[in-house]
């Protein structure tokens, strides 16, 4: 039986709704128009990330000469068993150095996986203040549908008030799961869902169907909406436009433009 190709496994996941069917993005005027302008989202390394914790945690290396061993064994085929006992051996008599490998290995896998984060929740009021400006900026709306290649593969972060204890030589699995989709409890009320790219950091591309909707902050200037909305226009895109608003009975409600 033939795997599932990646976007065919979004397609999935939102029709069986474990996936949601849109994911939005809170953004500055300035950092929409560069969006627009090639049609493409930034995929940053976790280094450069605003919470200098995030996916920055220290794997743990104290590990037996066994599990040296076991490790090796998994890992490398061109030498014998006795090569490898020796090699395990010398390791383990040597931990700061192996302690340093460990951790130059950890930090290449993790830095060089782009990520480009999202939300499922429109009307985040703190969100609207710490990522569009103070509420001067704009909240994307994105259809996963329209470009499932481009949301491979969007997997919520946990929220957890201690850091995961890493054992790089155990399940190689959770390094994701653990690390890179691990973070303090202080950030739960973003509820964040990350889209990563292995090997990749930089701008990546979305097809413009995807990107349907723009919501104007409660204080963005009207010259900033019409640059917007003007810009969409002439970059071919298909955009509903709303503006957030106050209610009595719904702290923020969006209304058409």
């Amino acid at each position: 039986m033939s795997e599932i190709p990646y976007p065919d496994l979004v397609r999935l996941a939102v029709h069986q709704e474990k996936l949601p069917n849109f994911l939005h993005k809170y953004r500055t005027i300035d950092s929409t128009k560069k969006m627009l302008e090639n049609n493409s989202m930034w995929f940053s390394s976790p280094k450069n990330f605003n919470d200098p914790f995030d996916c920055q945690i220290i794997p743990n290396t104290n590990n037996t000469e066994s599990e040296i061993r076991k490790f090796l064994r998994d890992n490398i085929n061109d030498l014998s068993d006795s090569e490898i006992d020796n090699l395990a051996k010398i390791t383990f008599n040597q931990p700061s150095k192996w302690k340093n490998t460990i951790e130059k290995t950890f930090d290449s896998i993790i830095n060089s996986t782009g990520i480009c984060c999202f939300t499922e929740n429109p009307k985040n009021l703190l969100m609207w203040s710490h990522y569009t400006d103070c509420h001067k900026g704009v909240c994307l709306k994105f259809n996963l549908l329209k470009d499932p290649s481009f949301f491979v593969y969007p997997l919520p972060v946990n929220y957890q008030d201690k850091y995961p204890d890493y054992n790089h030589l155990g399940d190689r699995n959770d390094l994701i799961k653990d690390i890179i989709l691990t973070k303090s409890s202080d950030w739960k009320y973003e509820n964040e869902i990350r889209v990563m790219k292995l090997n990749k950091i930089g701008l990546v591309p979305f097809k413009k169907e995807c990107l349907e909707e723009i919501i104007f902050g409660y204080r963005t200037e009207q010259k900033d909406i019409d640059s917007i909305m003007e810009l969409s226009k002439s970059r071919g895109f298909n955009i509903e436009f709303k503006r957030s608003g106050v209610s009595t009975f719904d702290v923020t409600f969006f209304m058409s433009l």
